[in-house]
């Protein structure tokens, strides 16, 4: 009786571990089709993906990593309503954990829902995900899209306490400040011109009174 109740142990443990060697096989062909250059070999990923996540699913409909699998699967291919189901599935089995609540979020944002997106987003940050800086930088970016210019950049600040090495958050900030601070090179070389030639003599070739209208019509273009 041990014997077989080892046997079985064993068996069970094989079997798991298995399955969350597919599932990790699966996201990983995920972010192969997002990083892909070319959109044809994207969705060959994707496909690949989907065979995977659809027999794990068989195997176990209520295991999360699976479930949030063939909701990003949705996501990527833009079908809406089979990403919100699995994404449901996943979030319902435990609606307080900040990262099936940021899952919520990025499903959201995915779909241009940025209002509802954001929401989720600053659910998640405040159940636990304070100094995540993805979750900060989509919130950033949420703000953004819904034109709060002011809390957009709040949160790409806090982004960049987070991870100051980020380029993405550097320049966004450098856009803001640039924004701020419009550059007024024109109107500084325009200033230096007046300065310069403020108290310039005409020239006798420029006494011609042609000449010299067409010189008094171009200073006066700088004031």
């Amino acid at each position: 009786m041990k014997k077989y109740l080892l046997l079985l142990i064993i068996v069970v443990f094989c079997n798991n571990f298995a399955s969350a060697d597919k599932v990790s096989e699966g996201e990983q062909l995920i972010q192969k089709a997002k990083m892909a250059q070319i959109k044809d070999e994207g969705y060959e990923y994707i496909n690949q993906a989907r065979d995977i996540f659809k027999e794990e699913y068989e195997k176990n409909p209520a295991d999360i990593r699976t479930l949030l699998g063939l909701s990003k699967i949705g996501q990527f291919i833009q079908d809406r309503a089979d990403a919100k189901l699995y994404v449901l599935k996943a979030y319902n089995t435990n609606p307080s954990d900040p990262k099936l609540q940021k899952e919520m979020a990025d499903f959201y944002y995915n779909f241009q829902e940025y209002a509802t997106a954001l929401e989720y987003y600053k659910l998640s940050l405040a159940s636990g995900l304070l100094m995540d800086f993805d979750t900060n930088l989509q919130t950033a970016k949420c703000y953004e899209k819904l034109g709060d210019l002011g809390n957009a950049e709040l949160y790409y600040q806090i982004c960049a306490q987070i991870n100051p090495s980020s380029k993405i958050v550097a320049d966004r900030l450098n856009q803001y400040d640039s924004d701020k601070h419009p550059d007024n090179s024109e109107e500084l070389e325009n200033a230096k011109y007046k300065y310069l030639f403020k108290d310039k003599k005409l020239s006798e070739k420029e006494q011609n009174a042609l000449d010299s209208e067409k010189i008094i019509e171009q200073i006066n273009s700088f004031y």
